[in-house]
């Protein structure tokens, strides 16, 4: 067997025997809401939890609210970003999102949606841009002249030493010291060009948070010191020139996707051998180019240049096959990525070139077609599709991981299971639900279940104190969310929990008589005649932990609604009719016309969109403005956001209160007007901005008769199609 077909062998079994290693990256794993969910209510925070550590200064979220109001969040723990919302509006809210790992350096951009009241559509899905932008081309054409240079001066290098063999050939002239000039201003522009893409805009700033954080940092700031380092040598020591530019080579290879490959040393091994031996080989046949033999490649002294070359380029040439297919292998993940893919694709061009080099190689060797310029040429093609692979976010592999690594199994919460008798509240920032097991007279397991607003990572820290009517209990963690302790009850004790901390506080819960009675068909009672509702009016307190908001609705069926909201910033109204909305800013700002997405649904309650709606039980008793009510607890959850409630509920079905307890999103509603009549109309302002040919439209004073304070009264009872036609939250 040839040469040529042991070293194809050699590489083959190599590619086979040495497994692809799991793959991670700073990629979107999770959120709550979950991507094109509907929600009955806002939720207090949007949390984004990602697969690597970040980058707390340059990684970013926000979030859109349907009045276009924008919401920052923050970098909580290491993998995590938290956004805080102070809106309850109906509509579809848009999260963008920009995160930068601390582990390789690279930038991911990504969006979704999720709607509350209405059905965000199918575009809200979710969207992670794994193709380059224009700044990743940008950038990808630097890293190109980076590489290029890198690699020349290294097969330069080779090629001078072959060259200084006795006999020597004085005729070969190699000039390194440009190329090496021309690497340090590449790797300069490519490493400035990462950090504004980071940062998405230039700040010097922003250039110092990304190469003081972390090793993907400290990697790519080295990488032009070594450069410049290495043409420093050139001129006092150029016997040392090569070992600083095969370390640049091997900084390169920790600044790209091969860092995020655990384990990192490994993989980094890897890349870096591919690299040195690509400048063995391609940079070697770059340098060939570069000369001119006097009497041709053809003549003695070209040939016996090529001769001393040949084996060492086919030595590195195995090396760099090798390489190349195990990084190819834990980048594509599988056949079909690499043809379904625009990374596949590259890379598959990238193979296509190597081989035609190949295959001009083995013909210079056997000295039947010497054409070095011509392998020059496919050499510079084949260095830019590997900058143009460097450019890319997000390799297939990582997208098949991440989606995996979403949906692995979580551990104990202290969420209640099915039959618990459960209750949410509320001590400082921090949500806190009460879970009995089993929920009757004599011992019972105790379930605390934690979440501030920085996520779960946040709760593993929180300390919390427990007492039974004064009676302090032994409490201990069982998750980072979970505290467990044992207790004996008999009914109608009193609870009271401290969680510690400036972000803690006090929340009280009185339990109800045990085993406590089952609220389903007073529930059953209420959803039908609360969606049997003309009209009604809702007062709504909102508190984030952060900040409280203050709103007012006014709903009438189908498909109309006032919202007037009130907040220590300002407020603003908001007319919805239909798929139109007139909004202005609170004190005087104008009235705005926006048309476009779903109408209301009235009526509709925020516990429509968690059902089915979990363990009801009767927890107690009140008179709310003169209506005696029972109030009926039960627990709620969309996605992964758990959710308590607790509903006043009078003897008709009707509900005067209501509270909603969710992680940063602590809310009380008060309920009047029910089937009072009601005008809602388009205010004049808006209406004379667009400049309709209408007669004069009543002020916005008379736009809105006054809800009325009294009883409900009976109005005829709707198809079932009718009422399942007009829910939505409210």
């Amino acid at each position: 067997m040839s040469p040529g077909r042991w070293l194809g062998v050699a590489a083959a079994v190599l590619v086979l025997a040495v497994p692809a290693p799991a793959l991670a990256h700073a990629g979107f794993v999770s959120s709550r809401p979950e991507p094109g969910s509907t929600l009955g209510s806002a939720p207090g925070v949007v949390e984004l939890d990602f697969s690597e550590p970040l980058n707390r200064e340059l990684s970013r979220a926000t979030v859109t609210a349907p009045d276009g109001q924008r919401f920052a969040g923050f970098v909580a723990g290491d993998h995590g970003i938290r956004i805080p919302l102070s809106t309850n509006l109906q509509g579809v809210y848009r999260v963008e999102w920009t995160t930068v790992s601390t582990v390789d350096g690279h930038t991911l951009h990504g969006s979704f949606g999720f709607g509350v009241g209405v059905a965000p559509g199918p575009a809200a899905e979710g969207v992670v841009s794994d193709e380059p932008n224009r700044l990743d081309l940008l950038i990808a054409v630097a890293r190109t002249v980076e590489d290029l240079a890198l690699l020349l001066a290294i097969g330069m290098l080779l090629v001078g030493r072959l060259a200084r063999r006795e006999p020597r050939l004085g005729w070969v002239r190699l000039r390194v010291r440009p190329v090496l000039l021309v690497a340090l201003i590449g790797g300069t522009s490519v490493v400035i060009g990462e950090a504004l893409l980071a940062a998405s805009g230039a700040s010097v700033g922003a250039v110092v948070a990304y190469l003081s954080t972390g090793s993907a940092g400290l990697l790519r700031l080295l990488r032009p010191v070594t450069e410049a380092g290495a043409l420093a040598l050139s001129f006092t020591a150029p016997g040392t020139v090569a070992a600083a530019t095969t370390l640049s080579l091997v900084l390169l290879a920790g600044a790209g996707h091969a860092a995020a490959v655990p384990p990192a040393w490994w993989a980094i091994g890897v890349q870096a051998v591919h690299l040195v031996s690509a400048g063995l080989w391609a940079g070697g046949i770059l340098a060939l180019a570069s000369q001119r033999p006097p009497d041709g490649w053809r003549g003695p002294s070209g040939r016996a240049l090529l001769d001393r070359f040949s084996p060492v380029a086919l030595a590195a040439f195995g090396l760099t096959a090798a390489a190349g297919a195990l990084r190819g292998i834990q980048e594509v993940g599988s056949l079909g990525d690499l043809v379904a893919s625009s990374y596949g694709l590259v890379l598959l061009a990238k193979v296509l070139g190597v081989g035609l080099l190949v295959q001009l190689s083995v013909l210079a060797w056997r000295r039947v077609l010497p054409v070095p310029r011509l392998e020059a040429g496919l050499a510079v093609l084949v260095i830019g599709a590997a900058a143009v692979l460097a450019a890319f976010p997000l390799p297939p592999a990582r997208v098949t991981a991440l989606d995996g690594a979403g949906r692995e199994a979580p551990g104990e919460t202290g969420l209640p299971g099915s039959g618990d008798l459960t209750l949410g509240d509320h001590a400082g920032q921090v949500l806190v639900g009460l879970t009995l097991r089993p929920g009757v007279p004599g011992p019972n397991t105790l379930l605390l279940f934690l979440l501030p607003l920085d996520g779960e990572e946040a709760a593993t820290g929180l300390a919390a104190e427990v007492a039974v009517d004064g009676r302090p209990l032994t409490i201990r963690q069982c998750g980072s969310t979970c505290r467990r302790a044992m207790v004996d009850l008999e009914g109608g004790e009193r609870v009271d929990v401290e969680v510690a901390g400036p972000i803690g506080g006090s929340a009280v819960f009185h339990l109800p008589e045990l085993p406590a009675v089952g609220g389903g068909r007073v529930l059953e009672r209420m959803l039908d005649r609360m969606h049997r509702l003309t009209s009604y009016r809702l007062e709504e307190t909102l508190a984030t932990g952060l900040t409280v908001v203050r709103a007012t609705y006014t709903a009438l069926a189908p498909d109309r609604m006032r919202i007037e909201v009130r907040q220590e910033s300002g407020g603003s109204d908001t007319v919805w009719i239909g798929s139109v909305r007139y909004v202005r800013d609170l004190p005087d700002g104008d009235w705005s016309r926006r048309e476009g997405g779903p109408p209301p649904r009235v009526p509709s309650f925020i516990w429509d969109f968690f059902r089915p709606l979990r363990d009801a039980r009767i927890v107690g008793s009140e008179v709310v403005e003169g209506h005696p009510t029972r109030i009926v607890a039960f627990f709620g959850e969309s996605g992964a956001t758990p959710i308590w409630f607790r509903l006043w509920i009078d003897d008709t079905g009707l509900v005067h209160r209501a509270a909603m307890r969710a992680q940063g999103h602590f809310m009380d509603h008060r309920y009047s007007g029910f089937d009072s009549p009601v005008r809602i109309e388009p205010p004049q302002g808006a209406l004379d901005a667009r400049g309709r040919g209408r007669g004069p439209s009543p002020s916005l004073a008379s736009s809105y008769a006054t809800v009325g304070s009294g009883g409900p009264r009976t109005t005829p009872r709707r198809s079932t199609e009718d009422r399942c036609a007009s829910r939505s939250p409210g």
